[in-house]
C-alpha cells in the first residue's frame, strides 16, 4: 500500500500546484499508473470524496483565505484566477460552501469552512486470506450499450447504467452475464455494457485476476479496487496491464440480494 500512498501524495502535490488553472485528470491517472476509471475510484476511497469535489473545495478554501486576508481583495480577479467563468457563479459556489457571500468576507469576520489538504501515514494491518482466480481469455467484444461518464460524476458510470436500463438495451441481450468495460475517453470514462459478442467494444486477449464481490456499495467497491491494485496484486507478484481496460462481469438477473459479480484486472 505504501507505493499507492506515495502516488496519491504525488497527485495531491500536482493538484495543489495547479489550483490556479485546471488540473489534468489524465495526468493524475498517469501519475498513479491507472486508468481514469480506477483512479476515480481509488482517489474517492483514499481521500473520502471524488476528485472533482476535492478540487472545487480546495479552490474555494484558498479563495476565501485570500479574501479574508485583505480588505482590498479583488473578488472578480480572485474568482477568475480560480477558474470561474463569472463572478456570480463564483459567488454562488462560495456561499454554498462557506455559508456567506464573498463580499461579506471583505467587511466582516465570518467563519469559513477550510477544506484542508490530506496528510498521510502508513499503518500495518492484519494479513488477509484473499480468494481470487486467474483466467485466460481470447479476444472478445462487448456489444450492447455505451455511454460517457463525465469526470464530474460523483458515482462513476452510474448515469450510464441508468441509461442502459431506461433505454431498454438490457431487453435486447441474450445472455446470462453482463460484461462491462471502462475505457479512458479524454478526462472522462467510456463505459460499454452488454453481452460477449464478436462485434462491439473489443477486449484484447489477456490473463485476468478475478475478484468476487457481493455488494455494489460504492464505498466498498472503491476500497476493493484500492486493495486489489496496491496490496493484493503486488502480494501475488502480479502486475496490471495498463493497455487493457478493466472488465466487470455481472449476472443478468441482479434482483437477488447479495448477488455475486467479478472485477477482472488484466495482468501482464
Amino acid at each position: 500500500m505504501y507505493d499507492g500512498i506515495k502516488k496519491i501524495e504525488d497527485v495531491i502535490d500536482y493538484i495543489e500546484s495547479n489550483l490556479m488553472g485546471e488540473p489534468d485528470y489524465n495526468e493524475m491517472a498517469k501519475i498513479m499508473t491507472l486508468s481514469v476509471y480506477e483512479f476515480r475510484r481509488i482517489f474517492s476511497f483514499v481521500i473520502g470524496c471524488p476528485v472533482s469535489e476535492y478540487i472545487r473545495k480546495r479552490k474555494l478554501s484558498l479563495a476565501a483565505a485570500e479574501i479574508i486576508s485583505s480588505d482590498k481583495a479583488d473578488i472578480s480577479e480572485i474568482s477568475e484566477r480560480y477558474g470561474y467563468s463569472n463572478q456570480s457563479a463564483f459567488a454562488r459556489a462560495f456561499k454554498e460552501h462557506h455559508g456567506v457571500a464573498p463580499s461579506v468576507c471583505l467587511n466582516e469576520t465570518p467563519t469559513i469552512n477550510l477544506f484542508t489538504r490530506p496528510n498521510f501515514s502508513v499503518s500495518i494491518s492484519g494479513r488477509e486470506d484473499v480468494p481470487f482466480r486467474l483466467i485466460k481469455t481470447d479476444a472478445f467484444c462487448i456489444n450492447g450499450f455505451s455511454g460517457i461518464s463525465p469526470i464530474t460524476d460523483s458515482c462513476c458510470c452510474e448515469d450510464v447504467w441508468n441509461a442502459f436500463y431506461e433505454s431498454g438495451a438490457d431487453k435486447a441481450l441474450n445472455t446470462d452475464k453482463i460484461y462491462v468495460s471502462y475505457l479512458n475517453q479524454g478526462e472522462n470514462v467510456s463505459c460499454s455494457i452488454g453481452e460477449k459478442s464478436d462485434k462491439g467494444q473489443e477486449i484484447p486477449s489477456s490473463m485476468w485476476a478475478c475478484f468476487t464481490l457481493n455488494t455494489v456499495d460504492d464505498d466498498i467497491v472503491n476500497e476493493m479496487y484500492c486493495k486489489i491494485i496496491y496490496e493484493w496484486l503486488p502480494s501475488a507478484n502480479l502486475k496490471r496491464n495498463k493497455n487493457i481496460p478493466t472488465v466487470e462481469v455481472y449476472p443478468f438477473d441482479m434482483s437477488e440480494e447479495d448477488f455475486e459479480w467479478e472485477i477482472r484486472i488484466p495482468i501482464e
